[in-house]
């Protein structure tokens, strides 16, 4: 919708904190960083216009997961085969749905690019892997086996590395591209940058072998430096702090691990045991802060939420210099309804069932398989962390020697590796919310028969999977990290789990609910009022109510018709100036960003009519479930403009030029499921006046029966 910038004033918590009580505090408080957690609103759905099954599946997720109009994309056109060229996608799909988050202004705030069903899966990348080669030769890698990087990537790993894809980077194939993966423990202090600048950072870390104070003073001064482009860099305040710990300077030591701790850092028993603070170890405010970091084993880098305006450094932690880190976008694509995927009515059910997982807190137990086949062993050396830290957390763990679990009702998540199995036949049963992963070396090629696709988990329950689409060669790399278990067990989304798992990624897709999160604890926040049952003008008083929350808020968002208008602190009020917005339907959202590393979200989503003008528009139906095989009668009436426009999800199904039209809408251009069209009145100065939504459902038969496209010739 269009608006025009807005003054918001707010009123903060009445609540001060004096200057040693804050220091006190400030281990708690939100990581340093942007707002991550991301929600429906940092999410943008692509759907293929062309198709049915598509639009079917994007009904049913838009609807359950209350995505805002205005992040949903149609594209016309998509190829309509498994497997396409890299130009092909690049023109038709990557850069056109880049493109128009850029139109839409949602640039920065978009951290989820989700496909529907119905798009190719593999994207032969030759030009890419030929550079690959060339770029390893020059390194003096002419020894890596070619076959490690076969020109097949998947959709979603294309789209996650869209910007070096774009770049012609053709680093991102290589079997560590991923800087989101959560790495080894021991890279977090070591390696926070790349080139030259690690160079500077290793020679500096160096001194603190030195028993020179001028030395330490010379390295302070040096990493000083460093933060000032840095300055979310967790590497960095720790070795600040230990620095100030060798010169026996607990107030600095203490401020700059306190601000370690707010960018991630969760070992005691490492600092506990790091000689560099041995001459503040007993300080009180020092000792203090160090009985309260969390104990984590030392294996790997804290779990983190996601953005995409987060830049990751080689560590696997965030960095604000250019060059020092990588961006990305999470991404998976939804079902897959036709060839060697699942139908629709096992798509819809499955979509059904993810989205009502969230923040259920499902009990169970999550399993890995040991078997001697191989897609086994290349896992198993890594179950003991995932199993170590799981039940840590209290949960259930069992490692099982069949191919899939046997008569296991309680499956949360699932770790296996089988060319094949038979999911009815084990007698298992997955919960709802599960991330079940197989390795084997076609689960994602859905263009040919041969070994289980990984979407068969969707089918018997599984929120999420994923699979290879083109022989891996049992790499781990390119396969989930049993730790994939741990990140969602913290509460992250499916696709945060999974990319902070995957070191490799460019070769698997992901199919499922990105957004799932049934170990999510949600902010609540109240507001007053709740609603508005009467149009509204002038400026809104709005009370905010985060007390009752179960989870701390440590920020707030302010969205207005699906784009980020604000950030802001906890407040108390907020004051909203609804001159500044036009006439009409508009829908405001309050996010509230949990205080953690995870930074969970929580939403109230309060639609309001705007009446400072006394313009308006009014849309009406004879009815609201129609057939797929009808038309709808709409009429839409306004006040003033020169045309109006019919909108689905945001795009242009019609328009009429006068104030009072009436359209003829074949229900199929909707698609199945639930619907919402809005009506917008087309006034000067590109003012659009919108009506209030009509929520429509299109009644038509889900299918039970795969469809097939053509399967394209090897090149």
């Amino acid at each position: 919708m269009y608006f025009k910038p807005l003054v918001i004033s707010a009123l903060s918590s009445t609540r001060r904190l004096s200057v040693m009580v804050l220091l006190g505090f400030l281990f708690c408080l939100l990581p340093v960083t942007a707002f991550a957690g991301g929600g429906p609103e940092n999410l943008i759905l692509i759907v293929n216009a062309d198709s049915a099954s598509s639009k079917l599946l994007a009904n049913h997720y838009i609807h359950g997961r209350g995505i805002p109009q205005s992040n949903v994309i149609y594209l016309a056109d998509v190829p309509d085969r498994e497997i396409i060229k890299w130009p092909q996608f690049k023109t038709q799909i990557l850069e056109p749905l880049l493109n128009e988050i850029k139109r839409r202004k949602l640039v920065g705030q978009i951290d989820y690019v989700v496909y529907s069903s119905d798009f190719p899966t593999t994207i032969i990348i030759n030009e890419h892997r030929a550079k690959l080669l060339e770029m390893l030769k020059e390194q003096g890698q002419e020894n890596v086996p070619p076959q490690l990087f076969n020109p097949n990537a998947s959709i979603t790993s294309l789209t996650f590395f869209a910007g070096a894809a774009l770049r012609e980077q053709p680093a991102y194939m290589l079997l560590e591209s991923n800087r989101y993966y959560r790495q080894v423990a021991e890279k977090l202090l070591r390696t926070p940058f790349s080139g030259e600048r690690q160079s500077e950072f290793e020679a500096v870390i160096h001194m603190i072998k030195s028993k020179q104070e001028q030395d330490y003073q010379k390295a302070i001064t040096k990493l000083g430096e460093f933060r000032k482009s840095n300055p979310s860099q967790l590497a960095i305040s720790y070795w600040l702090a230990k620095f100030y710990g060798k010169l026996g300077d607990a107030p600095n030591a203490t401020k700059w691990l306190i601000l370690a701790l707010r960018q991630g850092w969760c070992f005691q028993q490492h600092t506990q045991s790091d000689l560099a603070f041995e001459r503040v170890k007993d300080d009180p405010l020092f000792r203090g802060i160090v009985d309260r970091i969390p104990e984590l084993p030392f294996a790997f880098a804290p779990t983190h939420g996601f953005k995409n305006n987060y830049k990751w450094a080689a560590n696997g932690m965030l960095n604000n210099e250019r060059g020092q880190g990588n961006q990305y976008f999470l991404s998976t694509i939804l079902s897959v309804t036709r060839n060697y995927g699942i139908n629709e009515k096992q798509a819809v059910e499955q979509l059904q069932r993810s989205i009502k997982a969230d923040g259920t807190q499902p009990e169970g137990t999550f399993y890995f398989t040991d078997t001697k086949d191989v897609r086994s062993t290349t896992r198993k050396p890594n179950f003991a962390s995932a199993v170590t830290q799981l039940e840590a957390m209290g949960f259930e763990t069992k490692i099982v020697t069949s191919g899939v679990p046997v008569k296991a009702l309680d499956i949360i998540g699932l770790t296996c590796g089988t060319p094949g199995f038979n999911w009815a036949a084990s007698g298992s049963q997955i919960l709802p919310g599960a991330f079940c992963d197989n390795l084997t070396s076609f689960g994602g090629m859905f263009h040919r028969a041969g070994q289980t696709k990984c979407s068969q988990f969707l089918r018997y329950g599984a929120a999420g999977s994923s699979g290879t689409v083109v022989e891996p060669y049992a790499v781990q790399a390119k396969f989930p990290h049993p730790m994939i278990h741990v990140h969602y067990a913290r509460g992250c989304s499916l696709a945060e789990a999974f990319y902070q798992s995957v070191s490799g990624p460019f070769q698997t897709i992901v199919v499922g609910d990105a957004l799932c999160s049934p170990w999510a604890i949600e902010p609540v926040i109240e507001l007053t009022p709740s609603s508005f049952k009467k149009s509204v003008n002038g400026v809104l008083n709005l009370s905010i109510n985060v007390e009752n929350s179960p989870v701390k808020v440590g920020a707030l968002l302010f969205y207005i018709d699906g784009r980020l208008v604000q950030q802001m602190p906890v407040l108390s009020e907020m004051k909203i100036d609804t001159r500044k917005l036009s006439d009409g339907y508009h829908e405001l959202r309050i996010v509230a960003v949990a205080n953690n590393l995870v930074q969970t979200t929580g939403r109230v989503v309060l639609p309001v009519v705007v009446d400072n003008n006394s313009h308006s528009i009014e849309l009406q139906v004879k009815q609201t479930e129609y057939r797929d095989t009808d038309d709808i009668q709409v009429i839409a009436k306004a006040t003033l403009g020169e045309s109006i426009e019919l909108r689905h999800n945001g795009r242009t199904l019609m328009k009429k030029s006068g104030q009072n039209v009436e359209f003829t809408v074949p229900a199929e251009l909707l698609g199945r499921g639930p619907v919402r069209i809005q009506a917008v009145a087309m006034a000067q100065e590109s003012a659009e006046i919108a009506s209030n939504p009509v929520e429509l459902v299109i009644q038509g038969e889900l299918s039970e029966v795969l469809r097939n496209t053509e399967t394209p010739k090897k090149n």
